[in-house]
This record gives structure tokens, sequence and C-alpha cells, in this order.
């Protein structure tokens, strides 16, 4: 097994152990445990357990934005409602398709806010992350840089909160909350476009 195989196998199963328990639950041994290492292995990679878990936020947040990617414009060029809704939906599916990422990032929120040793780690992440949503309306939405860039976090906090919310409360109107946000995104992009 290679280092990279050794590292990703205990970020694979930080992940997991994380999901399952929750920060303050998680430990190393368990996470050797399930990732078929020595403990001390975590260790020899990860000097701590919060950089540990701020390297699981990292990669997971950039598999996220691989998955995420806008639909194309019609013939005039417009986003409309529709393809805004249809656009929505990998953040959307996110939260209920997988509830754990969205409690895992609130406890790597915390995390941050806590640990200087991580904060570092966590602003470079969502950096990333609001970077590559500015790219994605650039190129999709056709809008210039500076609406792209003002959007990007805009949207970012939207999903997350979103998911907080549909995290915390089961009869949280979710789906109406994104049609609703669909709505004013879409009339949003229109008024930039003209």
């Amino acid at each position: 097994m290679t280092e990279n195989d050794k590292q990703q196998r205990i970020i694979d199963a930080a992940y997991q152990v994380l999901a399952e328990k929750g920060y303050d639950k998680a430990s190393t041994k368990e996470i050797a445990r399930v990732a078929g290492v020595a403990q001390g292995l975590i260790s020899y990679y990860f000097p701590s357990k919060d950089l540990l878990f701020a390297e699981v936020f990292r990669r997971e947040s950039e598999k996220y934005c691989e998955s995420y990617v806008f639909p194309g414009n019609d013939s005039s060029g417009q986003l409309h409602a529709a393809a805004v809704k249809s656009a929505l939906n990998v953040p959307q599916s996110r939260a209920l398709d997988n509830p754990s990422w969205v409690k895992l990032r609130y406890e790597l929120y915390a995390l941050g806010l806590r640990n200087p040793a991580v904060s570092e780690s966590i602003k470079t992440t969502l950096a990333r992350k609001r970077e590559h949503l500015t790219r994605l309306i650039e190129q999709v939405g056709k809008l210039p840089e500076e609406h792209s860039r003002s959007l990007a976090p805009i949207l970012l906090s939207v999903f997350d909160g979103l998911g907080l919310q549909r995290l915390c409360d089961e009869e949280f109107d979710y789906e109406g909350a994104y049609d609703t946000f669909a709505a004013i995104l879409a009339a949003y992009l229109q008024s930039i476009q003209r």
C-alpha cells in the first residue's frame, strides 16, 4: 500500500467516524480501527486530530466542487427559472442524501473557530469553494466577474444554511425554500443579463 493509499484510508475512516459519532466522540483509536492501520500512523501523517479533520473537510469540499455543474443556457444565452432550479439540485440533494456531510461541515466550522491551527485550512477551503462557484457562475451565467464574485458567497451561505435547517428540523419546508430561492436567483440573473 502506498503512502497516498494509507493517508486516503485514514481520511476516509475519519470522515466515517466523524459522520457517525460527531467531533467530540470521534477518537483516533476508532479512526485507526476503521482504517485498518496502527494508531501511530495517524499521528505520523496528521500532527493533531483537528488537522486530520480539517483535511477531511478540504478533500470532501473538493469532491463536492467537482460534482457541481450548472446547466447550459438556452438559445438566448439566459438561464431561466427551470434551469436555475435544476442547477440547485446538487446542493439541495446533498443535505437530503448525505445529512452527515452537513453535520460534519458545521462541526468543522466550529472547530475552525476554536482552533487557530485549523482556521487557516477552513478559510482556504471556503475561499476555494467561493472561487469555484464564481467561475461556474461566470462561465454559465455569463455574468461579469464582479457579479459572480459577489453571488458566490451568497450561494454558499444559502446552501449551508438551508442544509442546517433541514438537518435540525425534519418539518422544515426544505423543498419550498429551495423553490423560492431558485425563483429569486432566476430573477436576479435575468436582471443582470439584460
